[in-house]
């Protein structure tokens, strides 16, 4: 978690960090950088992208620059970077494309605050997420060398530590990809919310990453009303919790039998069904699916606010799953309708939402490929607003 809430930082808090003598540690460290016109040295350039990879590396962190400290690492005077707010942003947009050509693989959610000291001064605020992309390296041209945070430095990753890391990227990747296989199999088997029916359905599936570390959990009672959390479609709703976390769900009024529903897991991972939208237009056809993919595109979004406020960091992993599907056309509009799916089930291409890309872009490659799988070139919602 940030030092700071970084919407509100202020001279302030970084005066008590003086006064109350807190000392440099594993997610802290002082920078007595000054940066004339706003500019970095090729000597600071290095030490700070070590220093940001060996935070990711590690376990995040905050980075304060124009902070004096004394030899037993405790701060002593706010110096400041050496320029005024005014050249903040041209110093910000150097700073990200040193980390864009510095840092590999790209670190995603680094957020640079500055604090006005005065009228010619600044202090920045680094905060670096612990990153689930990791390990990363810093990349000096010709080499990768890897870091990691230790008590109040930083030291190199030894192969043992590079192993530890590598195998824990891979294995993410393959909990991912399981849970998504699990889940489709429970659906298929309705064992989850109730009975689906054998219909078409579409799933939604949105996968934080941080949902895979242990001890992370959400607070679920968070959602008991909060507008953003609904299914995809219906006008009114139940909400239960469950054994997988909290859900939400809309039914058929005769027959009671759930057509839609949201379920949010004690990790924070979002599981989206539709049935209405995609079985309940004519027999085997979408209605119009320019409308439909704009439908369910809001209510993701939505979802991604949700997690938002929920304090669940970045990256999300998104992908969506048709079942039932084969044979199953699409109204394009104009009396026009696609090719019908060749097969049962469809999966997406995933999409991926991180701090610098915004959850609508992410969904992009998902629907491209869910309208290829019906014939259409895109999905052509992308291209239009709301």
């Amino acid at each position: 978690m940030p030092l700071f809430d970084m919407k509100k930082i202020g001279k302030q808090h970084l005066q008590e960090l003086i006064d109350n003598k807190v000392f440099e540690n594993k997610e802290l460290e002082y920078k007595d950088y000054s940066f004339a016109d706003g500019k970095m040295t090729d000597k600071n350039k290095d030490k700070f992208m070590k220093e940001l990879a060996a935070f990711a590396n590690t376990n995040g962190g905050t980075i304060i620059v124009g902070m004096q400290e004394d030899e037993n690492r405790l701060p002593t005077k706010l110096s400041g970077a050496g320029f005024s707010l005014n050249e903040f942003d041209n110093w910000l947009s150097s700073f990200r494309q040193l980390v864009l050509s510095r840092i590999r693989p790209h670190l995603h959610g680094v957020e640079c605050v500055p604090v006005e000291l005065d009228d010619s001064n600044i202090a920045i605020v680094i905060s670096v997420p612990k990153s689930y992309a990791r390990p990363h390296s810093y990349w000096d041209g010709s080499k990768d060398e890897f870091f990691m945070r230790y008590a109040n430095g930083i030291t190199y990753m030894d192969i043992d530590d590079l192993r530890k890391e590598f195998l824990y990227a891979n294995g993410l990747q393959d909990k991912i990809r399981q849970f998504r296989k699990d889940r489709i199999s429970m659906i298929l088997a309705n064992e989850c919310v109730g009975d689906l029916g054998n219909d078409a359905k579409i799933v939604f599936h949105i996968v934080p990453e941080w949902g895979f570390e242990l001890g992370n959990r959400v607070d679920l009672e968070k959602l008991s009303g909060n507008r953003l959390f609904r299914p995809i479609s219906g006008s009114g709703w139940d909400y239960r919790y469950n054994a997988d976390g909290y859900c939400i769900y809309a039914s058929e009024y005769k027959t009671k039998a759930i057509n839609s529903y949201t379920q949010v897991f004690h990790s924070g991972i979002v599981e989206a069904v539709e049935i209405r939208l995609i079985s309940n237009y004519r027999s085997k056809e979408v209605y119009n699916w320019l409308e439909t993919q704009g439908t369910i595109i809001k209510a993701l979004s939505e979802y991604g606010s949700l997690l938002d406020k929920l304090g669940i960091p970045k990256p999300w992993h998104i992908f969506a799953t048709i079942l039932n599907g084969k044979d199953y056309i699409a109204s394009a509009g104009w009396g026009e309708s696609s090719l019908p799916l060749d097969r049962n089930i469809v999966n997406s291409l995933d999409g991926i939402c991180t701090e610098d890309i915004p959850i609508r872009t992410a969904l992009e490659p998902v629907f491209d490929s869910l309208s290829n799988a019906f014939g259409f070139s895109k999905s052509g919602c992308f291209e239009v607003e709301n």
